[in-house]
């Protein structure tokens, strides 16, 4: 029984440190406690993309970034709609290893789109990148990561 637990327990920090790093390298916070609608996660990525100022031949990139999250949000909707009843334990049970291998599969979707994503690129869009991937606020006070910084570029967001 202990080893089963200790199993249980690795496999259950294996999936927070995983989804930790889902969207943008280990910030956390993406697609917030539970996980984010879709409408929120969307709402985010098109305020990423305009301030990212996308050139046309990175499109292909970020189409599979955004894509892959919004898929994943969806996908996780969808989930916790079909979540059981909480007295179900066995059920329950059932639901959470569900969960943790949907989490784990979309934590790795999602960061092999961020690599590719990262990968295309300049200097000055990573830069970006990287400050919407530690901020926290934006539309409906979605959190997206270290609390008290938000991107300075995005107007929807109190940016320049």
């Amino acid at each position: 029984m202990r080893v089963t637990m200790k199993l249980a327990a690795l496999a259950v920090m294996g999936a927070v440190a995983a989804t930790s790093a889902v969207a943008y390298g280990g910030h956390g916070r993406w697609e917030g406690r539970g996980g984010a609608q879709p409408a929120a996660v969307g709402e985010r990525l098109d305020a990423l993309e305009a301030a990212l100022k996308l050139q046309p031949a990175q499109a292909p990139a970020w189409g599979a970034f955004e894509s892959t999250l919004l898929a994943n949000a969806q996908e996780r909707a969808r989930l916790r709609e079909a979540m059981p009843d909480r007295a179900d334990r066995e059920a329950m049970a059932d639901f959470r290893v569900a969960m943790m291998k949907f989490n784990a599969r979309a934590a790795e979707q999602a960061n092999d789109a961020r690599r590719a994503l990262v990968a295309t690129l300049s200097p000055e869009q990573r830069a970006t990148f990287e400050r919407f991937a530690h901020a926290r606020g934006g539309p409906r006070h979605h959190h997206f990561g270290t609390p008290g910084h938000a991107p300075r570029d995005c107007p929807s967001w109190g940016g320049a």
